[in-house]
């Protein structure tokens, strides 16, 4: 199984909509028929050469069920969310903040199934891939037995929400459509549990020799959905990231002209310790220079500047330092009636202070 470069979901913000598309593999239809017409959705059999490459993800000492089939699918689409959106598994006590990580797994979904396995849209446009409301059932209660079970609910669908939107004229739901670039899923072990099973996988990046991006532990259960055509015999209950690489991935294949910058936050003593040379050293340019831990103001003090932003009336909460070329801030997520951006930024020198909306690739856009 091999998926391709991304240009959409994660993707850098341009034009209100994330660009992206799922390029040949091994395992795809054939060109996407030539027609390129809306399809009904079918419940046709994966072809005999997907088929022969469904051994791929698996270790050759694991056994799994021997009607697991299709179900690679909705682990890579939560593997993928996890590692890209770095947001927990949705459950029943996510928050508002948190629904991203509901509609981005679906549209993930959405695009493997309707690529690597099935035509399952009704209706297509550049950006959306758009299925009934049974194929939308059908596939939350793969990825959440929650909603299998009649326990979780959709969380509220943006008007403005990048990943999916609903058709209130046909009933539908549509995904934005792409792929996943190199990454690839892998399962190392799986152990029954009763009529359990759980699973521990790898997401891998076939572009940088197979490197593991994150380990997963996922237990899948018998799927509760009751629908016809049901493409799922199980049913993911529990997600779990063990290990995982901090810095993400680069889902842009557009040149931009945000910032570039990294999120992570785990380094080592050494690792620190040679960032803080190199920003001793920097010459000063345009009359400022990157902060070291000497200068650096408390997080009470930035949050002190980061209300002066956008004024008192709106809310902020402390989400972690980020590095954005030789600079480090406070990055705050903010809310607020009058508010243009998710963030404000606050320099650990107190010096600068930046409203913005970081983009899934790590880039950043600021106000002007």
């Amino acid at each position: 199984m091999h998926f391709n470069k991304m240009k959409r979901w994660g993707a850098v913000l341009l034009a209100g909509t994330m660009a992206f598309s799922l390029m040949g593999c091994g395992s795809k239809k054939s060109d996407q028929q030539d027609n390129a017409e809306p399809t009904e959705a079918s419940t046709e059999d994966t072809t005999e050469e997907k088929d022969a490459d469904s051994e791929d993800f698996v270790d050759g000492n694991v056994t799994l069920p021997s009607d697991f089939g299709d179900m690679i699918y909705p682990l890579t689409a939560l593997m993928v969310e996890s590692y890209s959106k770095e947001l927990p598994y949705y459950n029943e006590d996510s928050t508002e903040d948190e629904a991203d990580s509901f509609w981005f797994s679906m549209a993930v979904l959405t695009s493997l199934m309707n690529d690597f396995v099935k035509d399952v849209t009704v209706d297509t446009d550049s950006d959306y891939l758009y299925i009934d409301e049974d194929t939308t059932d059908m596939y939350a209660s793969a990825l959440y037995d929650a909603y299998a079970q009649g326990n979780l609910e959709f969380p509220e669908l943006a008007e403005d929400d990048t990943y999916a939107v609903y058709n209130e004229d046909d009933s539908t739901y549509g995904f934005l459509s792409g792929g996943i670039g190199s990454l690839e899923a892998y399962i190392t072990d799986c152990q029954a549990e009763g009529d359990e099973y759980v699973l521990t996988t790898e997401l891998r990046d076939s572009d940088s020799g197979d490197e593991v991006c994150g380990t997963y532990k996922i237990t899948i259960v018998p799927t509760s959905y009751e629908g016809e055509d049901n493409a799922f015999a199980y049913a993911v209950s529990d997600f779990e990231e063990t290990e995982a690489d901090s810095d993400g991935v680069d889902f842009s294949e557009r040149d931009t002209e945000e910032y570039e910058g990294t999120t992570g936050d785990e380094t080592t003593t050494e690792e620190s310790t040679d960032e803080t040379d190199e920003t001793d050293a920097t010459t000063e340019e345009d009359g400022a220079s990157a902060s070291t831990e000497e200068d650096a103001i408390s997080e009470d003090d930035a949050l002190a500047l980061a209300q002066e932003y956008y004024g008192d009336d709106a809310e902020y909460s402390f989400k972690k330092i980020v590095t954005i070329g030789d600079y480090e801030y406070y990055d705050f997520s903010v809310d607020g009636d009058s508010v243009s951006s998710t963030d404000v930024l606050v320099s650990t020198d107190g010096e600068n202070v930046l409203g913005g909306v970081q983009n899934d690739d790590g880039t950043w856009s600021f106000d002007q």
